[in-house]
């Protein structure tokens, strides 16, 4: 059975007045900023204490560990870790059981975290990131997740520069994938980000939107595989 991803598949909602409110309290310019830089340096926490032959399960109860450490109270997705040809699964499917990380693998790690705000009575900010990285050597490898990054900041160009929808960055992104010789993967559609939980807000998915989406409300998700899919890349960030 797969793994279901918090938000699951939902019906297009256009009306941008109503799936980009916060709560009042919401600070992009800083209260989101700070949660995706914590995200960012317990990866890098992560990512040291990774060990060959550790399974995708060790993964994902190590991360969980690390956000503990570093202050995260809960999370609004659970811990995804992808090692070797799992790095063409997506959180729509489960874990590979018992596939053991191994010197050249590709491995890419996709989290969710919440961190609590200033003091008790604040709200809680939501982290999500994802990148992909190589477990020692494998310039191949190394080269489907620099292709992942490289179609995210050409999708977020174009949306800063040319003011494109959510729908034309997925368009795009669908035909440059291929112009570099990899496939996009489907429905890992980007989504809302806020104040914890935003589905309250939102469950659309940006590649749904007609709109240009707001600045620091959004996640733009890349994920792609080699035409052989031996091997995949992940890479998401806030818009």
């Amino acid at each position: 059975m797969s793994e279901p991803h918090p938000l699951g598949i939902y019906g297009a909602t256009h009306d941008s007045s109503k799936i980009e409110i916060s709560h009042p309290e919401f600070d992009a310019t800083v209260g989101l900023m700070q949660a995706r830089q914590k995200t960012i340096d317990a990866m890098q926490a992560i990512r040291v204490r990774l060990e060959a032959g550790m399974t995708e399960d060790d993964a994902r109860k190590l991360a969980l560990a690390v956000f503990s450490e570093h202050g995260a109270t809960k999370h609004w997705h659970r811990p995804y870790i992808r090692f070797g040809a799992g790095t063409c699964l997506t959180y729509h499917d489960p874990l590979q059981q018992g596939a053991q990380l191994r010197p050249g693998d590709p491995y890419y790690l996709d989290f969710g975290p919440v961190w609590p705000g200033q003091d008790a009575s604040s709200i809680s900010y939501e982290g999500d990131y994802g990148d992909t990285f190589v477990f020692g050597e494998n310039p191949a490898a190394s080269a489907c997740a620099e292709a992942a990054r490289q179609l995210f900041n050409e999708a977020r160009a174009g949306w800063s520069l040319k003011k494109w929808s959510g729908r034309e960055m997925y368009r795009f992104l669908e035909g440059r994938a291929s112009e570099l010789g990899y496939v996009l993967t489907p429905h890992v559609d980007g989504h809302r980000i806020s104040d914890f939980p935003h589905h309250k807000y939102s469950k659309s998915t940006l590649a749904e939107q007609p709109f240009v989406p707001t600045q620091s409300l959004w996640v733009l998700e890349v994920h792609i595989t080699s035409v052989d899919r031996q091997w995949g890349a992940f890479f998401e960030d806030v818009l």
